[in-house]
């Protein structure tokens, strides 16, 4: 995955905190926000830019809304 693929699924993970049902779960997401912005840093400090990595099949994430 490249760092921008990162910070979109972060992006994500932060939008459906603001939708969780209940704050454990919220915090939950919060915590996945962090860990996908931490390795979108990593993807350009560690990883080689002509070394890309295989997306992931399946997004286990919530909609975002249309309004």
């Amino acid at each position: 995955m490249t760092s921008e693929e990162c910070n979109e699924r972060a992006a994500e993970c932060a939008a459906n905190a603001s939708f969780a049902a209940s704050e454990p779960v919220s915090l939950e997401f919060l915590k996945l926000a962090a860990q996908w912005r931490a390795m979108a840093v990593r993807c350009i400090v560690l990883r080689p830019a002509d070394d890309p990595v295989e997306p992931l099949q399946t997004r286990n994430v919530l909609p975002l809304p249309t309004a």
